[in-house]
């Protein structure tokens, strides 16, 4: 196992750990923490060391570290791999203040056997943990602490069981349809008027294009050329065909 770096993020142990859970993951659905340490520990690889070895990154750690990504919607180091699972795609994750409470204590155990290890080492001239540098050594012990200080807010929170995610907060959904709606599944939204229901410049071409606003139209044009990237425009069609945007 190498690393390169303080975090179970910068770490074959967090990385591997990270990449079984996106395994079992659903494509679309819920998701509990108890389920994420339970898939951890019956896997071999990835099952937690004994806290007493004292180990710097852990799969655990990583499973904090994921938490806290999370709550931040920080999805930047979890769905960059295409063809993988989506952890953004989760229509919840939630966790029981049971499970919250064994990482927590998990996290502060090994910082603990951690530091006792470190003093041992000193003794036949191994410093500052084992890590190559001292600073490495006083920022891993700094971003533990924050990790269980983290855990610590979310053990404060009413309940007994803690939303972590909420997938309907920022997954975009098409206008006039519900956020979270599986695969295959119109559910249409009862509350939402046509109007309503229209995206910005259809509304926007709805009252300015077709009175004749040049200006409007070039905007709208502009736009539509950084919207090619992805075809998100369900109308770039009839705006190249009808006012003269060319071929975008």
């Amino acid at each position: 196992m190498g690393c390169w770096g303080i975090t179970a993020f910068e770490s074959d142990a967090g990385l591997d750990a990270i990449s079984l859970i996106r395994k079992h993951l659903p494509e679309q659905g819920d998701v509990e923490l108890r389920q994420m340490l339970a898939w951890l520990k019956a896997d071999s690889w990835n099952a937690p060391p004994e806290v007493s070895e004292g180990v710097s990154h852990t799969s655990p750690m990583a499973v904090a570290e994921l938490i806290v990504k999370f709550q931040e919607k920080d999805f930047s180091a979890l769905d960059g791999i295409k063809g993988d699972k989506k952890f953004s795609s989760l229509s919840s994750f939630t966790a029981s203040k049971e499970s919250l409470q064994w990482v927590r204590e998990y996290l502060s155990e090994t910082l603990f056997y951690s530091r006792k290890c470190a003093k041992e080492q000193e003794k036949s001239g191994v410093l500052w943990g084992g890590w190559f540098q001292e600073r490495d050594w006083k920022h891993w012990q700094a971003h533990m602490e924050k990790l269980i200080g983290r855990m610590d807010e979310l053990l404060t929170r009413e309940g007994e069981t803690v939303a972590l995610w909420t997938g309907s907060i920022c997954q975009k959904a098409e206008p006039g349809k519900i956020a979270g709606k599986k695969e295959g599944e119109e559910r249409e939204n009862p509350h939402r008027s046509e109007e309503e229901s229209m995206t910005f410049f259809e509304r926007e071409l709805k009252k300015n294009v077709w009175n004749g606003s040049e200006l409007f139209r070039t905007k709208v044009c502009r736009e539509l050329l950084l919207w090619k990237a992805d075809g998100s425009d369900p109308c770039q069609n009839q705006l190249s065909d009808r006012h003269g945007c060319g071929s975008l």
